[in-house]
């Protein structure tokens, strides 16, 4: 195996912000109209209410002696954020982050603030091993006992017998939120259990904060047997930590992939490098063994310092190049880049992938594809789903270097109907289109004929209104299916992350026969809303059909 060529000459440090999250909106900043925010202690100076519970959290952390990195801290602002009323931002808080980095003291710091700051009753910490939570049993005990003002208020010694570790306060007077969302003052003496996951564990507790740990080891029935001890709870909380998922690792997937297409609906953090596909170029004469010789800009080589740095917040400090470069010519491809690089070997998504495979429709993706050209070649199209609760305005247009992409612009995917022809006539006017593409039957027929009313204003730019009817369609399915598996990848999009509304579109989209056994989209059968699938079809259907006919001086105003 060839050496790596390491720049020691300048030293990198990790990224302190990860490649992908998400999180609930809240009052970062003080918010006019909320009263939460009204009543910030000076101390906070412009704080919003949202970040209250979490400063206060960090400042005394730092008083119990916790010295904690840039992004350990970001991670606890993020997770620990509240909403107005009080109750956490985010029920779910999912980190995925390699071994190594420092996950272990932000766990301590929840588990300790929610005994000794927030007077949460029971607090759970699970592992897939004994062993692994006997070991987060002994760090948090030894803080303990090693600091006079956590251990005056100890309830007896940690108990250290197999099975039964836990460690217990002395009940103190504490202001919690309780039934009916009131804010009570309660005599509270605090629990922190260490448990290995097993099909019973955890079942029978009334659960404040749960915490998975190993969480890329977490099947669904742990957390079937554990998440309903929180359901009596007026604030609970529930943590999964762990490094890159394997394919087994389906409960840390379905978080993943909400953290990946940014629902909002939890606080997630992944750090992990963009991976090269497996369409990247290679070639033995320039490429280099470490990076399996593929030879391409557009995404992280595996075997260098700044890679290294991006999926490792504690790389320079903590991990040290040297080190990586061991365990990169001792581990297999696969665990490297899954322990160091946060590359997954992650579960296949519950989604049917029934009109084309997902590897197809992976090498279908161009990345870095530049902005939509004004005037000239692109073409809109638009769709609404069965029941007309969703809308979605689509673009295709030519690449320069010959590929024809398609899209989704900002602000065109959305509920409803209603905005959808002003939203149309700004694009119009703005990229002067070949055509726009509405079809002629179906939910969006509507749309299609107010467009026909407002036509005249939009020849100035040669734009030309397309209705298909449904034997159309069916041909625009079919072009779609012949683009996708042409050898020379002629269409092409911006992948599963800049275009997760167009990709988990086609995952999930079934289809329908239609006349002599040919196939269309199928929106009534789809489980999802299929629009960002069904308008770039059309989108990029209706810009083939202009195009041979292309006039370049009819763009021209």
């Amino acid at each position: 195996m060839a050496a790596v060529a390491l720049d020691y000459e300048e030293e990198i440090f990790g990224d302190q912000m990860p490649r992908l999250w998400t999180a609930p909106d809240r009052h970062r900043e003080m918010t006019d109209g909320c009263r939460q925010c009204a009543r910030t202690d000076e101390g906070y100076g412009k704080l919003g209410c949202g970040d209250y519970l979490s400063t206060e959290i960090l400042d005394w952390a730092r008083g119990i002696g916790y010295v904690l990195d840039p992004w350990q801290e970001w991670v606890i602002r993020e997770g620990c954020g509240t909403r107005p009323n009080g109750k956490w931002s985010s029920f779910e808080n999912t980190l995925i982050i390699s071994r190594q980095n420092g996950k272990s003291a932000i766990l301590e710091v929840r588990e300790l603030a929610g005994m000794y700051l927030l007077g949460e009753g029971l607090v759970i910490h699970t592992a897939h091993e004994v062993k692994t939570s006997q070991e987060q049993f002994l760090r948090i005990s030894n803080s303990v006992l090693q600091n006079p003002a956590l251990s005056k208020r100890l309830k007896g010694k940690p108990r250290a017998s197999h099975g039964e570790e836990a460690i217990e306060l002395l009940p103190t007077p504490t202001l919690i939120l309780g039934a009916g969302n009131k804010w009570v003052h309660r005599s509270v003496a605090s629990r922190l259990r260490f448990l290995a996951r097993s099909r019973g564990s955890a079942r029978g507790f009334s659960c404040n904060c749960l915490i998975y740990d190993e969480a890329m080891i977490l099947a669904a029935e742990s957390v079937g047997a554990s998440m309903p001890t929180m359901s009596a709870m007026p604030n609970s909380q529930m943590w999964l930590a762990g490094s890159a998922g394997m394919e087994d690792s389906e409960q840390l997937a379905r978080s993943r992939r909400r953290i990946v297409h940014d629902t909002k609906d939890l606080f997630g953090a992944e750090w992990s490098v963009t991976p090269h596909l497996a369409t990247c170029p290679v070639d033995r004469e320039r490429g280099r063994a470490t990076n399996n010789y593929v030879v391409c800009d557009a995404h992280d080589d595996r075997d260098v310092p700044s890679s290294w740095a991006k999926a490792n917040p504690a790389f320079g400090y903590r991990l040290s190049s040297e080190f990586t470069v061991n365990e990169m010519v001792t581990l297999s491809t696969v665990e490297f880049d899954r322990e160091r690089l946060g590359i997954g070997q992650w579960p296949a998504e519950d989604e049917a992938w029934r009109v084309v495979s997902e590897d197809l429709f992976r090498s279908l993706t161009l990345e870095n594809p530049g902005n939509i050209p004004k005037g000239g070649q692109l073409s809109f199209a638009i769709d609404v789903d069965d029941d007309g609760a969703n809308t979605t305005i689509a673009v295709a247009w030519m690449h320069k270097d010959g590929f024809m992409v398609t899209e989704i612009p900002k602000n065109c995917a959305r509920p409803g109907t209603n905005w959808s022809v002003e939203r149309l006539e700004q694009l119009v006017n703005k990229y002067r289109p070949l055509a726009i593409v509405a079809p002629k039957s179906g939910p969006a027929a509507g749309i299609g004929d107010d467009l026909e009313k407002l036509w005249p204003k939009h020849h100035k730019f040669n734009t030309k209104l397309i209705r298909p009817g449904p034997g159309d369609e069916a041909a625009a399915f079919a072009w779609f299916i012949q683009q996708c598996h042409d050898e020379d990848k002629p269409l092409r999009h911006l992948g599963e992350e800049r275009g997760y509304k167009l990709w988990h579109a086609v995952a999930t989209a079934e289809t329908r026969v239609m006349g002599d056994g040919g196939k269309t989209w199928s929106r009534r059968d789809s489980t999802t809303d299929i629009t960002p699938a069904t308008a770039c079809n059309l989108a990029a259907w209706g810009l083939n059909k202009k195009i041979r006919n292309y006039d370049l001086l009819a763009s021209v105003r």
